[in-house]
């Protein structure tokens, strides 16, 4: 009788820890990547639109064959991108009716939450890290200024007692750290950049 009880305890007990665990694709100690769930996802998704933070989320079903794959470049997105964006999973084998509410129906899915107004939008391009950031990086507003003739002296005598960050660059265009950096701090007076050095 005993032994037939501690059988019955761990079984119980078994189904409880793997049903708290049940499918969840990313391990919280290997990144800072978030599992959603209904409790989480408007603190960390929806609230977050508001404060010009860009999310990208992975919605899975742990058996369709291909998210298992692909994690590995979702977290090696996260380790390089972590604070410039927000990278989540959803498991929706175990949250139904949230990815239903967020209209994904088949998995994986990749879905774009940029900042408000823009809606989200599902992402349709290669899972590769470059070309995700590279697309990630059209939502990224851009609140520095580029410094020429007509701005110069504004640039020198205003708030001379504010440091200032100055980009020198070659590029065509500003690098995503730059814009995620003049976004971050809101500091538009004090960012710039000059296009053309060689």
């Amino acid at each position: 009788m005993k032994q037939a009880l501690s059988l019955i305890i761990l079984f119980f007990l078994f189904n409880a820890i793997s049903s708290k665990h049940e499918g969840e694709l990313y391990d919280a100690g290997r990144s800072t990547l978030i599992n959603l769930n209904p409790m989480n996802f408007d603190t960390q998704i929806t609230n977050n639109r508001n404060k010009n933070i860009i999310s990208f989320i992975h919605f899975y079903s742990p058996d369709d064959g291909k998210s298992n794959e692909l994690k590995e470049v979702f977290i090696e997105l996260d380790k390089e991108y972590s604070g410039m964006f927000k990278l989540a999973g959803l498991n929706c084998k175990k949250y139904k009716d949230l990815c239903s509410k967020q209209g994904v129906t088949e998995f994986p899915t990749y879905k774009i939450y940029p900042p408000l107004p823009a809606p989200p939008m599902k992402y349709e391009g290669k899972i590769e890290p470059k070309k995700i950031i590279t697309y990630l990086g059209r939502f990224v507003e851009n609140k520095a200024q580029e410094l020429n003739n007509n701005n110069f002296d504004e640039f020198i005598s205003s708030k001379s007692s504010i440091p200032k960050i100055l980009l020198f660059t070659n590029k065509k265009s500003i690098p995503l750290i730059f814009k995620r950096l003049s976004l971050q701090f809101d500091v538009s007076k004090y960012i710039y950049y000059i296009f053309n050095i060689l």
